[in-house]
């Protein structure tokens, strides 16, 4: 530094000699010398003085003065417009680093000027140059140096990889980075993680260890291991460390332990036997797909109409193999029937002509015919979504022969059996305090890990041992009644730890292969039975099989569960307590007439289904197995309508011993509409016994509220059309898909009081001026008794209602805070022999004629445009969505419905006049409209008689 001017040596060697024993005083003779000395050379005499000071060995003396020739140099710079020499300045503080005179506050502010010079390039060499001058002293300057060096290169067009790149790697072959703080490290993670594909630089990473002497606190300490830990796993470090590593290091993080020893690979873990398969393990075994995923599923079935190219674009992904095709293809079966104008046997012809859904479809049905007749509840709940719409409308088409010869269970024999032979609710399974566990079972001990925080273990006769061992998410904690361990399956390989202390884990070192023994199978005699039942796990499903083979229940099944009632593994239900002994015993001795029962109520809601609970099975006290019975039932119930329904499309008998709500009435079969069946007969029960209760008053009176059931929702709407229905399906020009949705509502109908042509009940549309919601609502009328079906608040507060009459005489009354929005609808025609009859002419003799001429002699006969008429007699084939149908008419037909001063079709349709008048022109006896055509002569006696007043 003797190119630097300084003091003269007499002042400096007097100051130096002074700096030992009396600092001060040092300074205030070099202070005093500055003060002679013009301002502009202040910079130099201070950083000379530095030199000096560092060279005696005198470091925070030479560090003030370099301090203060900084500070000059700005004011200088300020006050007097004199450029800063970063040059010296440069050259002091690389000559003082090793001397240790430059703070981290120096070097801080070295680089922030740096970060402004003008000659960029030079700035950033020098800060390299400043930064490195620590390192090669063997010292790291200070945590966040990266990030004021950062500044630098980017005014010098370094990229910042770049410049974090060379730092990290002169820590690591400078052996710095063991004694480099953890922000430091932070700020380099990124370029560690690049240099580690290195072999040479992964393996001083691995050797940096951080220094335990950086802190005094364990925390930061901790926190700084843990950090190498984790990068160590995310350079896949494990690939290079041999077992006797893992060995010594002893317990390790947790989480970081996994992810190291992950990159060790089999090296690490041994492998286990042949007997060990991944995917049925009843730990780590993953699940099959779940069967009942399509009831979630958002996949759109393809939208076609034979018109566009939606069919062959669709075709081409199907056999393109795309993603979601075959969803969408299982989607448009299940899909079948949806829409009302849709020719789905048309459609299904089509697809079935093609190759690719043919054999796609076939592999499909093969596989829901085995679902159906699999004996369980689950088994239907797969098929029959998919096989009662393709049944339904396959009858014409040749995808009626995969269904040929299908076996079908009865849903009502899977319930009993199921009761029968045991649930799982009737064991007492273990709860702990939390919302989410895990259950693995080794030889008689189950652990259950709790919130991923701690385990409680059960043996056979209560709990054993508690421990804290946090674990996440795919591991799976265990006893083996000495010690906690964690097993995962990662990329198909085993891997157990062992877990010595909370928050920790160890390589076990003996390299033992160890691993839950659990087996998947296992004999369990329920309590009260006589004979056990058979319990197997695979594959995520746990199947219950009775005694004669039979498979009674399927439950998906996973070691991760709610806390309130942890499921064991199979083997660990031997230990498990009964539940309810004595509502067991009332299980095992249920006749298949009890389960009838239940499903019969179940059919109607979940109330009807609670109290006959109560009278079939009073034995169960316990919530939980009540709770299952009752969902079961509920699950028997909804399988029920579903066989019914694909019974009903295939032409077979429905099974012996129905439940008495759905059984068929007059050999009628309700198809698609069967679940209107029990919910009608429910709510024609409640009228009756509600007609029978206390006497009648001029004006209603509340006798209480009632849940509707399941099937009445807007059940209302076909109420007193079946006579109209029937006349529209014999039209020549009605679509085959029309006639069989009619078909259907006739036969479900037909078998139920409010379609048996009686007379004893009547539709009633109110308007309200309520505010509460009246659903439900059973009224004493001066009839007999009324429920109301439904509620709209918007726009017009109205609200459906049905009204039974024991003699079948109804007379008006006043219904406070309510009026008659449209007339009463009457019941009209109907009764389950006329229905049965009409539809045997309807399959025997195909449509009956029409006329015209019927047609005309109608609308002259009640004064009604002939359109009108035609509307009446046969439907109005001119709102959106029928076009097809308007294409079908015969010309002397459409012409029916022809203004002639226009040309133009007619409109002022009223559909409420052609429900009314569309009852009478339906002939009592049904042979008649085959002979003698439409009633018209009925229909005008009616208008005459009522329909001309109501205003329709």
């Amino acid at each position: 530094m003797r190119d630097v001017p300084g003091p003269e040596d007499d002042e400096m060697d007097g100051a130096l000699a002074l700096a030992p024993d009396d600092p001060e005083g040092a300074r205030e003779r070099v202070l005093r010398a500055a003060g002679q000395r013009p301002a502009a050379s202040l910079p130099d005499f201070f950083s000379a003085a530095a030199g000096a000071f560092a060279r005696a060995g005198h470091a925070e003396q030479a560090a003030f003065y370099l301090g203060r020739a900084g500070e000059v140099e700005e004011a200088n710079a300020r006050l007097l417009g004199l450029a800063p020499d970063t040059a010296r300045a440069q050259r002091v503080l690389v000559d003082l680093v090793p001397l240790g005179a430059i703070t981290a506050s120096a070097l801080h502010g070295h680089l922030k000027r740096l970060a402004r010079h003008d000659d960029a390039a030079a700035a950033h060499a020098w800060a390299r140059e400043a930064v490195c001058a620590f390192f090669d002293a063997g010292t790291v300057p200070y945590p966040n140096v990266v990030a004021d060096l950062l500044p630098v290169a980017r005014s010098a067009g370094v990229d910042e990889a770049d410049e974090t790149g060379f730092i990290a790697e002169r820590l690591l072959r400078g052996g710095l980075l063991p004694r480099a703080p953890l922000p430091l490290w932070k700020s380099v993670d990124a370029a560690l993680r690049r240099l580690a594909g290195d072999p040479a630089l992964l393996d001083l990473l691995i050797a940096a260890r951080p220094d335990g002497g950086l802190y005094a606190d364990s925390g930061p300490r901790a926190e700084h291991h843990r950090h190498w830990l984790l990068l160590l796993g995310l350079v896949k470090a494990g690939r290079r460390l041999p077992p006797d590593w893992f060995a010594a290091a002893g317990p390790q993080p947790a989480n970081e332990l996994m992810r190291l020893a992950a990159g060790a690979g089999d090296r690490l873990f041994p492998a286990p036997g042949r007997w060990f398969d991944p995917a049925t393990d009843p730990v780590v075994g993953r699940s099959a797909p779940d069967p009942l995923a399509f009831t979630r599923s958002k996949v759109q079935a393809p939208h076609w109409n034979g018109e566009d190219d939606a069919l062959p674009r669709f075709l081409a992904q199907l056999g393109e193999g795309a993603p979601n095709a075959r969803e969408r293809l299982d989607a448009c079966v299940r899909g079948l029937g949806y829409y009302g104008n849709v020719d789905y046997p048309s459609l299904l012809r089509a697809l079935w002509a093609q190759g690719t859904v043919r054999r796609a479809l076939s592999e499909d049905v093969a596989r829901w015919r085995e679902e159906c007749a699999a004996g369980d509840l689950l088994g239907l709940e797969v098929a029959l979504p998919r096989l009662a719409p393709l049944a339904e409308w396959a009858a014409a088409a040749p995808a009626a022969e995969a269904l040929a010869g299908l076996e079908i269970t009865d849903p009502v024999d899977a319930l009993w059996r199921a009761l029968r032979a045991g649930l799982p609710e009737e064991m007492r399974f273990p709860a702990v305090e939390g919302s989410h566990a895990t259950a693995v079972l080794h030889d008689d001990l189950l652990t259950v890990g709790v919130e991923g925080k701690r385990v409680e273990v059960f043996g056979p006769d209560g709990p054993v041992h508690r421990a804290d061992l946090p674990h996440g998410t795919g591991t799976y904690p265990w006893y083996d009644g000495a010690d906690c361990y964690v097993s995962r399956l990662n990329e198909n390989r085993a891997e157990t730890y062992r877990a010595p202390e909370p928050g920790k884990l160890e390589v076990p070192a003996d390299g033992r292969w160890r691993w839950p023994r659990s087996p998947t199978a296992v004999a369990l005699t329920f309590p009260g039975a006589t004979a056990p039942t058979q319990l197997t796990l695979d594959r995520g499903l746990l199947r219950l099989v009775d005694g004669e083979g039979r498979t009674t229940l399927r439950i998906r099944y996973s070691p991760s569960q709610p806390g309130d009632a942890v499921m064991p593994p199979p083997g660990f239900w031997p230990h498990l307590p009964a539940a309810d002994p004595e509502g067991s015993a009332a299980l095992r001795g249920l006749t298949r007439d009890g389960a009838a029962r239940l499903v019969d109520a179940a059919l109607v809601h979940r109330r009807e289904l609670d109290a006959e609970l109560g009278r079939v099975l009073p034995e169960i006290t316990d919530a939980r197995l009540l709770e299952a019975v009752a969902a079961l039932a509920l699950r028997a119930a909804a399988c029920l309508l579903g066989v019914l329904r694909l019974r009903d499309a295939l032409r077979l008998a429905p099974p012996e011993g129905l439940p008495e709500r759905i059984r068929p009435g007059g050999g009628l079969r309700a198809g698609r509409n069967v679940e209107r069946v029990p919910a009608i007969r429910y709510l024609a029960e409640v009228l009756v016994e509600a007609a029978e209760t206390g006497p009648a008053y001029d004006t209603p009176h509340p006798l209480g509220r009632i849940d509707l059931p399941t099937g009445a929702r807007a059940v209302y709407f076909a109420f007193g059309t079946l006579g109209g229905e029937a006349l529209l399906a014999a039209l020549p020009w009605r679509a085959a898909y029309h006639r069989a949705r009619a078909v259907d509502l006739l036969g479900a109908w037909g078998g139920t009081p409010w379609g048996d042509g009686s007379g004893r009940w009547r539709r009633l549309w109110f308007g309200a001026q309520a505010t509460q919601d009246p659903e439900g609502r059973l009224w004493r009328t001066p009839n007999g008794a009324m429920v109301i079906l439904s509620w709209q608040a918007h726009p017009h507060k109205e609200s459906f209602a049905v009204e039974y009459s024991p003699d079948g005489v109804f007379r008006d009354f006043t219904f406070p805070g309510w009026h008659h929005r449209y007339p009463p609808r009457p019941q009209g025609w109907g009764g389950a022999d006329r229905i049965a009859r009409y539809l045997r002419l309807l399959d025997e003799r195909s449509p009956a004629p029409y006329d015209v001429a019927a047609v005309r002699r109608l609308a002259e006969s009640t004064g009604l445009p002939v359109p009108k008429a035609a509307s009446a007699a046969y439907g109005y084939p001119f709102t959106v969505g029928n076009e097809k149908e308007r294409d079908r008419l015969p010309a002397d037909v459409a012409a029916l419905y022809t203004d002639p001063e226009t040309g133009e079709h007619a409109g002022n349709w009223s559909w409420q006049l052609d429900e009314a008048l569309r009852q009478p022109l339906m002939p009592a006896d049904p042979e008649d409209l085959w002979v003698t055509g439409l009633d018209v002569d009925g229909a005008v006696a009616w208008w005459e008689a009522e329909g001309r007043e109501l205003g329709l």
